[in-house]
C-alpha cells in the first residue's frame, strides 16, 4: 500500500518550495513500489510542475505502460508538448481525447498540431473543441485559426469580431483579428494596432507581429525593438532570430543580418552532414553545398559557385535544376541531397556571400550567369511570358507575393502581343480562365525546359518567384511585380535591383491595389 500521507507531505514541500526533500520521498516510495502505476503518475506531476520535462516525460511513459489512465496520458501530452517535442505530444494528446475531455488537453493538441503543420487533423479537433466549448476563448480562437487556414477569411473574421463584442479582454481574439487583417485587407497599421492590443492584454507572442507589421511598414526601428522584445523573452527562439537578420538584411546591413540569418532552422537537413560550417571556420579544399530555401535562393545564389573554383565542390539540389545546373558549371558535380558525403565540411547555397563575405556592394554576374537554348516559339507578335502566382512559402508570405489573375484582364486582352503562361502550380485556374495565353508550362519537367522558354520571350511579366529569378539569371528584360512589403533580398530598392540587370521592378505603392503598377506595366507593352 502507497502511505498516502508521505504523497500528501511530498506535495505540500514541492508547493513550499523544498524540492529535494519532496524528491526524496517520492524516490523512496518509487524504491518500495516500483510497478505502481499510480505513484509514477503522481511522481510524474512532481516533474511537471518542477519544470523537468525531460524527467516527466521518461517516468509518465513508465505510468502509461502500467495503466493508460486519462490524467497519465494527459500528463504525458502536456510535458512532451512542453519540452518542445510536437509530434510525440500530438500523438499522446490525441489518445488523451480518447480517454476523457478536457479543454486543456483539446487545446494543447490543437497547438501541437498547427506547429508540425498538420492542418487538417488540426481544423478537425478545433472544429470538435469548438463545438464542445462554444464559450470556451481557447476554443473560439483555435476555430478562427482553424477557419484561416481553411482559406476561409471572412467566416474567420466574423467570428473572430462577434467574441470580442461579448469579450474585450481575449488577447487571443485581437491577435488572430490582426492576422486576419493583415491577409484580408492587406493592412498592417490596422493589424498592428490589433497586435499592440493583444500585447498589452499579455500576448506573448504579439511582439513578434507587432515587429512583422512594422518591418513592412518600414520602421525598422520599431521593428528591431519589439524582435529584440521577443527575444528577451524567447532567446532561444529560432524564428525571431532569422526573422530579425532578415530585417538587417532588408536594409543592407550584412553582417549583422547574416549573423543571425545564418541561424535559421536548417533541422531538415541535418543528416546530410558531420561537418557544418560555421562563423570562424575556414573553407576545407574539398566541400559540399546544400541548396536549402525555395528555388529562387538556389537560382539567386549559384552565382557564388565560381568563387570556389580553387575547391572541388559537390552540389546536393533538387532533380529539376540538376541540368540546367550541370550545363551551366562543368566542374561541379550536381547530386541528389541523400547522395552527399556526409563527412565533407557542408555549406548551406543560401549562405555563399556570407562564408566568402561577398557584401551587397558588388553583387556578382548582375548582368546574367546562366545560359540556355532558346526554344523554338514561332509567333509574328512579341511574346510575352506571364506568371502571376508564388508559392507555398507559408500563408503570409503566399498571399503577399500573389496577384489574382483578373486584375490582369487588360494586358491579356491586348491585340499587340502574345502572352505565354510560366505558371506552373496553377491554383487559381488562371490557365483555364484565359485561353487566349498559350500555356508553356503544362510541358515543362525542368527547370532547362523553362530556361529554354524564357529566353524566347521578349519580356517576362512576373511575380516574386523562381521564374523571377530564372528570367534575371539568363539576362531575360523583366518586369517584375513586388509588393509594398517585398522580401529581404530586394532591399528597399523600388526601380533597379543589383541582383540582376535585365529586371526592372514595378513596386506597389499602394498596400492593397495593383491597379497603378498593371497599368504601367499594360502601358509599357502596347509600347511593343
Amino acid at each position: 500500500m502507497i502511505d498516502i500521507e508521505l504523497i500528501q507531505k511530498a506535495i505540500a514541500l514541492t508547493q513550499s518550495g523544498k524540492i529535494e526533500e519532496a524528491k526524496e520521498i517520492y524516490e523512496d516510495l518509487q524504491k518500495k513500489n516500483p510497478d505502481d502505476g499510480n505513484l509514477l503518475s503522481v511522481f510524474g506531476l512532481f516533474y511537471v510542475n518542477i519544470g523537468n520535462y525531460d524527467k516527466a516525460c521518461e517516468v509518465l511513459k513508465k505510468a502509461c505502460e502500467i495503466n493508460e489512465t486519462f490524467g497519465t496520458v494527459s500528463a504525458l501530452g502536456f510535458a512532451e508538448f512542453e519540452r518542445g517535442d510536437y509530434y510525440e505530444a500530438a500523438m499522446v494528446l490525441e489518445k488523451a481525447v480518447t480517454l476523457g475531455e478536457n479543454p486543456d488537453i483539446y487545446n494543447k493538441l490543437i497547438m501541437s498540431l498547427f506547429e508540425i503543420h498538420s492542418y487538417k487533423k488540426a481544423v478537425e479537433f478545433a472544429d470538435k473543441m469548438y463545438e464542445l466549448y462554444p464559450e470556451d476563448v481557447r476554443a473560439i480562437a483555435n476555430k478562427v485559426k482553424s477557419l484561416t487556414h481553411s482559406g476561409k477569411l471572412i467566416e474567420a473574421e466574423k467570428l473572430c469580431v462577434e467574441a470580442l463584442k461579448k469579450n474585450q479582454e481575449a488577447a487571443s481574439l485581437w491577435f488572430h483579428l490582426g492576422f486576419l487583417k493583415e491577409l484580408i485587407y492587406c493592412n498592417d497599421k490596422q493589424a498592428k494596432e490589433c497586435y499592440q492590443i493583444a500585447a498589452e492584454l499579455g500576448n506573448k507572442e504579439a511582439d513578434y507581429n507587432i515587429a512583422v507589421s512594422c518591418q513592412k511598414l518600414g520602421e525598422f526601428d520599431e521593428a528591431e525593438k519589439h524582435y529584440k522584445i521577443m527575444l528577451e523573452r524567447f532567446p532561444y527562439d529560432i524564428n525571431t532570430i532569422t526573422s530579425l537578420g532578415m530585417c538587417y538584411l532588408t536594409q543592407k546591413k550584412f553582417k549583422d543580418g547574416y549573423d543571425l540569418f545564418f541561424r535559421r532552422d536548417k533541422s531538415k537537413f541535418k543528416d546530410l552532414s558531420n561537418n557544418f560550417w560555421k562563423p570562424g571556420d575556414e573553407l576545407e579544399n574539398e566541400i559540399n553545398i546544400i541548396c536549402d530555401q525555395g528555388y529562387g535562393d538556389h537560382i539567386m545564389f549559384v552565382r557564388y559557385l565560381p568563387f570556389l573554383k580553387d575547391k572541388k565542390v559537390t552540389v546536393g539540389c533538387r532533380e529539376s535544376l540538376r541540368e540546367l545546373f550541370s550545363k551551366n558549371y562543368s566542374g561541379v558535380d550536381f547530386i541528389p541531397h541523400e547522395e552527399l558525403n556526409p563527412e565533407k565540411q557542408t555549406v548551406f547555397i543560401t549562405d555563399l556571400a556570407y562564408v566568402l563575405n561577398m557584401d551587397f556592394d558588388n553583387i556578382p554576374f548582375a548582368e546574367g550567369y546562366l545560359k540556355a537554348k532558346t526554344a523554338e516559339i514561332e509567333n509574328s507578335k512579341p511574346k510575352i511570358g506571364f506568371c502571376w502566382e508564388a508559392g507555398s512559402a507559408g500563408i503570409r508570405t503566399m498571399i503577399n507575393r500573389t496577384i489574382n489573375i483578373r486584375f490582369f484582364e487588360n494586358m491579356l486582352n491586348l491585340d499587340n502581343i502574345q502572352i505565354y503562361s510560366f505558371q506552373v502550380d496553377d491554383t487559381l485556374n488562371g490557365n483555364e480562365r484565359y485561353p487566349q495565353m498559350i500555356n508553356l508550362a503544362k510541358d515543362f519537367k525542368n527547370f532547362s525546359d523553362t530556361a529554354s522558354a524564357l529566353k524566347a520571350m521578349d519580356v517576362v511579366v512576373t511575380v516574386d518567384t523562381s521564374v523571377a529569378h530564372l528570367a534575371g539569371a539568363l539576362g531575360v528584360k523583366t518586369f517584375l511585380m513586388l509588393p509594398y512589403a517585398s522580401d529581404w533580398r530586394w532591399f528597399r530598392d523600388t526601380k533597379t535591383t543589383p541582383w540582376y540587370g535585365s529586371v526592372e521592378i514595378f513596386k506597389q505603392k499602394d498596400c492593397i491595389s495593383w491597379d497603378q503598377e498593371i497599368n504601367a506595366i499594360v502601358n509599357r507593352l502596347k509600347e511593343l
